[in-house]
């Protein structure tokens, strides 16, 4: 029977305790929930990447950058700094895009999806986040989407998104509704639409910022 020395036993402990510390610092967030001042803006897709696409709606990848540009300019205009993962149409890698964020200090991410389904009666937009400190914001952001005239909202909900799941700050990804119904995928694509999903996503922002709260029920 082989002895183990007292130095040995530490050893081994210590090594443990080490890739312990480092798996837990990997999935560390840092909740600047109630404290940024900067905002990571990601429109999805891009590039080679369409994303969603609808004979209704177009072009996710076109939608999600339209959206985009105007929360920045909402929420510049509010006194945030932003940082855009992409401002034009070309393709990001999504650990380049968590990286982005991750580079930033005091921030939070968001990313500007829309959906899509096979089955054409599905409406409606949701919110994901992955972790805990994320969940306000989400809430703060649907519930003003759910304000816009015909818009309605099926929840927050939460997700192993790569873009949530490699982000060390509070994040969040909104798809802002479905390309593939009929009626709303041809809403989607008009310009006083995405100004409105514009104007509601950085109002839950800013709202979030200087302590609004709003509880929206996930279905």
């Amino acid at each position: 029977m082989k002895v183990f020395s007292f130095r040995r036993i530490i050893s081994l402990v210590a090594g443990l305790a080490t890739l312990f510390l480092a798996a837990c610092a990997s999935d560390r967030v840092i909740d600047t929930s109630r404290t940024f001042k900067k905002v990571v803006i990601d429109a999805g897709h891009g590039g080679h990447d369409s994303g969603a696409t609808s004979r209704y709606g177009g072009r996710e990848k076109d939608l999600a950058l339209d959206v985009a540009l105007r929360v920045r300019a909402k929420l510049e205009a509010a006194g945030f700094d932003t940082v855009m993962t992409r401002r034009s149409d070309v393709f990001i890698e999504l650990d380049r895009r968590a990286a982005i964020s991750n580079a930033q200090t005091n921030s939070i991410f968001v990313s500007v999806h829309f959906n899509a389904t096979p089955n054409a009666s599905i409406r409606g937009s949701e919110v994901y986040y992955k972790r805990r400190c994320s969940v306000r914001l989400a809430e703060n952001i649907l519930t003003q989407i759910a304000t816009i005239p015909g818009f309605s909202h099926r929840g927050v909900r939460t997700a192993n998104f790569r873009v949530l799941k490699k982000n060390r700050y509070p994040a969040v990804l909104v798809e802002c509704g479905y390309l593939t119904n009929p009626s709303e995928g041809r809403r989607c694509r008009g310009g006083g639409a995405l100004e409105a999903l514009a104007e509601a996503i950085a109002r839950g922002i800013i709202l979030q910022r200087h302590g609004g709260a709003s509880m929206v029920a996930a279905n």
